[in-house]
């Protein structure tokens, strides 16, 4: 037989005698399955986390924030700012002439979290009259919109789905008292829907502001956004800046995908370690009682690189079961699942987000399965084929 044809025939031989085997060959399958039962949930965490800052994000619209500033809550811009953003020649206008701009101030709405009643504060978003202009894909699905002049609100459908009191006609304490829940948005499955939006004018007025956060633009094409940046440098007097705003989304939550990645690597190498050590303790153990057997395919002219190979095959075929089990697990119980975390417009504020299993994150985990199983059990294959064969077969 050619090497194919005897590796073929190892591994089935192999795989016929694994109810043999089973208490080893359970703490590979099972031990990887830990491993990647812990850490899918914990990449989907991140993965779904940053799907939905980016949710969002279209690159016809812009940020305006002030130069000095990182983020919108940290930024100061003044009515005449917006006047000279708003008019610039690349801001799309509407049919009746007006500029799609929108001058948006940002504060907290104190809530309450349903699964455990603890207190927590949303994102409070003072917009302007051409805000769901810009934003299309918001649409109010439930009540009305807020009246300027009104202390109304309307939530999010993600906001209303994770936290107490955000019916229409309960009311949120802020500033001037309390401000009633008057309708309720969705659209963009992003991180707009775990906010509460009221009229700007309004919200100005009640907490005594002289200025904007920033400003939202929507300009008439991608292209157009480096002339925007330059006039807005330009005409601006506090010299703010703009941003694409999947640019400015994806910088605004770089810090806490980066901390549910960290997160989630730091755990999973961990886990990664002790499968690695179970899955070599157990080849190992595997591998040097079936010393004899090995022997004996060496004795009537099997390869030592075949048996090697064939062995590597059954601890790879082993890990990716225990991947699928440990992927499968994790996809019945987490996929879609919702949860909150700060992470919101405002450094504080709650985002409410779902796990999601991608075909990359399952590709990859699948990936890392392969080589934690091929690392535990290379080196006793090799050292079991390069063995003699007469000592095996004395000892036996």
């Amino acid at each position: 037989m050619n090497s194919i044809q005897q590796i073929f025939a190892i591994v089935v031989a192999n795989l016929r005698t694994v109810p043999l085997r089973l208490g080893n060959s359970l703490v590979i399958v099972i031990g990887m399955a830990g491993v990647v039962g812990v850490l899918v949930p914990l990449l989907a965490m991140s993965i779904g986390f940053r799907s939905t800052i980016m949710g969002d994000a279209q690159a016809e619209r812009a940020i305006v924030i002030s130069r000095i500033a990182t983020e919108e809550d940290s930024s100061s811009l003044s009515r005449d700012d917006f006047g000279n953003i708003a008019n610039a020649p690349e801001v799309r206008r509407d049919a009746r002439g007006r500029p799609l701009a929108s001058g948006e101030v940002l504060l907290q709405a104190p809530v309450a979290r349903k699964s455990d009643q603890s207190d927590v504060s949303l994102t409070l978003r003072g917009v302007g009259e051409q805000y769901f202009a810009i934003r299309p894909e918001l649409k109010l699905v439930e009540g009305r919109l807020y009246q300027s002049g009104k202390n109304e609100l309307i939530v999010g459908a993600a906001a209303l789905a994770w936290f107490e009191g955000l019916t229409i006609g309960e009311s949120i304490r802020l500033q001037d008292g309390d401000w009633t829940i008057v309708g309720i948005f969705a659209g963009s499955k992003g991180s707009r829907e775990s906010e509460v939006i009221a009229d700007a004018q309004t919200v100005i007025s009640a907490y005594k502001l002289n200025a904007f956060n920033s400003v939202s633009v929507m300009l008439k094409d991608a292209a157009s956004f480096g002339s925007f940046r330059q006039g807005v440098v330009r005409d601006t007097k506090a010299g703010a800046e703009a941003h694409a705003e999947p640019e400015y989304l994806a910088f605004a939550s770089n810090g806490m995908s980066r901390l549910l990645r960290t997160v989630a690597y730091s755990i999973g190498t961990i886990m990664a370690f002790g499968a690695l050590f179970a899955a070599l303790t157990s080849m190992y153990s595997a591998v040097v009682a079936r010393s004899v057997e090995v022997a004996t395919l060496r004795a009537i002219g099997f390869a030592p690189s075949a048996v090697v190979v064939a062995l590597l095959i059954e601890a790879l075929l082993l890990a990716l079961l225990g991947a699928a089990v440990g992927i499968g697990v994790s996809y019945v119980l987490f996929d879609g699942t919702m949860m909150s975390t700060v992470g919101g417009a405002l450094g504080d504020s709650q985002l409410v987000f779902s796990l999601s299993f991608t075909p990359q994150l399952v590709m990859g985990v699948a990936a890392l399965a392969c080589v934690l199983g091929l690392a535990g059990a290379i080196a006793p294959a090799i050292r079991v084929a390069r063995s003699s064969i007469a000592g095996a077969l004395y000892e036996a």
